[in-house]
């Protein structure tokens, strides 16, 4: 929300300058000389249509200032036929308040311009919330107003002061600051988190693991399925066939074990092997029974 400016620099203003006009000076050396189409003694008052906004957005359309800021503003008519001014503005309403002051030079009686003072109420009138929002309006005196067939407008300009009553705005401009530090702080340590979980590059995984290439192991050791259950039928069946083959080379191995070489076994330990009658169909030989 706050806006980083160097007024100074862009206006060519002297250092260490200062704005705080009297009522009289506003008037005299920038309204009049403003309607009158002259040259201002210092460009720094900005040109806006001040009732289309919020008193709390115009602070950073301003040329200069901190706590008070001056624009230049149109005013429209409420009505065709009649001079009273429209102060709807943004999401509410400027209500005068008090009495209007008449503005003199010095030294003359002749009154050249009138001071309004006015209140910014949020929402629509009558119950709009009052707020801290000041502004006094300055208007020429002498100002032809009469209306014009087709169009609204009462005044094509108007200076006015804004500021806030209780200074607020100072410190609701530096909440929005830290704020938004605070913000993109936040984003800078999800940024960073986020770093950590990034997926591993393939460079990475090259220096880190030397994993084998399955081009030089064989087509046989990867599984060619199209789907996921395809995979694990094709896996089940790769097991089981594994265990088949296991048990066929147990049988085998017994199988073929002969009778002469269990002998020759025995008569080399020193021991006196069975006698067997391989005619015995019935005969079963258990090699649980071997002692060597």
């Amino acid at each position: 929300m706050g806006r980083v400016r160097d007024a100074e620099a862009e206006l060519n203003l002297p250092p260490g300058f200062r704005f705080h006009p009297t009522d009289e000076e506003l008037v005299v050396h920038y309204l009049c000389r403003k309607a009158a189409l002259q040259n201002l003694p210092v460009p720094i008052i900005a040109e806006i249509d001040l009732y289309k906004f919020d008193p709390w957005e115009l602070p950073d359309k301003a040329l200069f200032g901190q706590r008070e800021w001056y624009f230049f503003t149109p005013r429209d008519r409420k009505y065709p036929n009649g001079s009273r001014p429209n102060r709807a503005a943004g999401k509410g309403y400027w209500k005068a308040t008090g009495a209007d002051k008449p503005i003199s030079p010095k030294g003359s009686n002749r009154t050249v311009g009138i001071k309004k003072a006015l209140v910014f109420y949020s929402g629509k009138a009558p119950k709009g919330v009052k707020t801290d929002w000041i502004m006094h309006e300055y208007r020429l005196a002498d100002a032809n107003r009469s209306p014009n067939k087709g169009s609204l407008r009462l005044d094509d300009w108007v200076l006015c002061r804004l500021y806030n009553k209780k200074n607020t705005w100072e410190k609701i401009r530096q909440q929005h600051k830290e704020a938004a530090s605070l913000g993109d702080a936040m984003d800078s340590v999800d940024d960073s988190g986020s770093d950590s979980f990034k997926t591993t590059t393939e460079s990475d995984v090259e220096n880190e693991v030397g994993f084998p290439d399955f081009n030089e192991l064989g087509a046989s050791y990867i599984p060619q399925a199209s789907t996921g259950m395809e995979a694990v039928s094709t896996c089940k069946a790769d097991q089981i066939q594994m265990t088949q083959i296991s048990k066929k080379e147990d049988n085998e191995w017994f199988m073929d074990l002969k009778l002469e070489d269990l002998q020759n076994s025995y008569l080399n330990s020193g021991l006196t092997a069975p006698v067997m009658d391989a005619t015995n169909q019935d005969y079963c030989f258990n090699p649980l029974f071997l002692r060597f």
